[in-house]
């Protein structure tokens, strides 16, 4: 998707009508051979009919014949904004949940469905969470290919204890995924080691993140750090090494302070 997840959502007032929603604000289309067409007020029907008015008239376009049908941004965003920031989390979900219904295809669903789970997390709810992910995953299987959504529901699923969907996830995206994501998720399989008290495969697989993948600078620190804290916890010496690797070549970095 080009417009990223990471905005705060919330819900513009809207009404059903021939089971058909209508969003009276500023709207596009993009269509399959990349035409942006935009109108002042869009409608999805049910079968995925999408109906754009625009100055010159009413467009129809069929499901194949669409990539995005677009709604503006939602005037009560500011709304679930400040819901959150205020930790009412319930309110907040109520309102993201409804958007999910009433903006499906029209991209705010999928807006609402991303952060959703990150609520449920802030809430410390992490099967919840989990649940949200992979309804979103469901709805918008191109979300699941992002990284800081990948990053979100790995850590769900550390944080839910649900080991053995999480080493199953992190496999494929160790075979697969980018040397960035391969990275990460070697990092996060050795933090499910370390949870269930397996230290020493914990410490292969962040060495594997040090050796293996030094040119990913963004993973480094992390790994050099969990490095030496495991080497710590078995008592060994060279966790000092790694402790001085990762202060000598991250200085600025917040796990380098940790290891001062």
């Amino acid at each position: 998707m080009k417009r990223s997840m990471k905005t705060v959502f919330g819900i513009l007032g809207i009404s059903w009508l021939c089971g058909a929603v209508s969003v009276g604000q500023a709207a596009y289309v993009i269509t399959t051979t990349d035409q942006r067409v935009d109108g002042t007020d869009i409608r999805a029907k049910q079968d995925g009919e999408i109906i754009l008015t625009t100055p010159q008239g009413t467009r129809s376009f069929l499901p194949g014949q669409y990539k995005k049908a677009v709604a503006d941004k939602p005037a009560e965003i500011d709304k679930a904004a400040q819901l959150i920031a205020s930790k009412q989390y319930d309110e907040a979900i109520k309102l993201l949940e409804d958007v999910a219904v009433r903006y499906r295809l029209l991209d705010w669903d999928n807006q609402a469905r991303a952060l959703l789970p990150k609520i449920y997390s802030q809430k410390g709810d992490f099967s919840a969470a989990i649940g949200a992910y992979e309804k979103l995953f469901v709805s918008s299987p191109k979300s699941k290919e992002e990284a800081d959504i990948q990053q979100s529901y790995r850590q769900a699923l550390l944080d839910a204890k649900q080991y053995g969907k999480l080493e199953g996830f992190l496999n494929m995206t160790i075979g697969t995924g980018s040397r960035l994501d391969a990275a990460r998720a070697l990092i996060v399989r050795g933090d499910i080691r370390a949870a269930q008290g397996q230290l020493e495969s914990a410490l292969l697989d962040y060495l594997r993140t040090v050796v293996l993948f030094e040119s990913e600078k963004d993973v480094q620190p992390e790994a050099l750090f969990k490095t030496a804290e495991t080497f710590k916890a078995l008592r060994d010496p060279r966790s000092a090494e790694f402790s001085k690797k990762l202060v000598d070549r991250y200085p600025d970095s917040p796990y380098a302070r940790k290891a001062k």
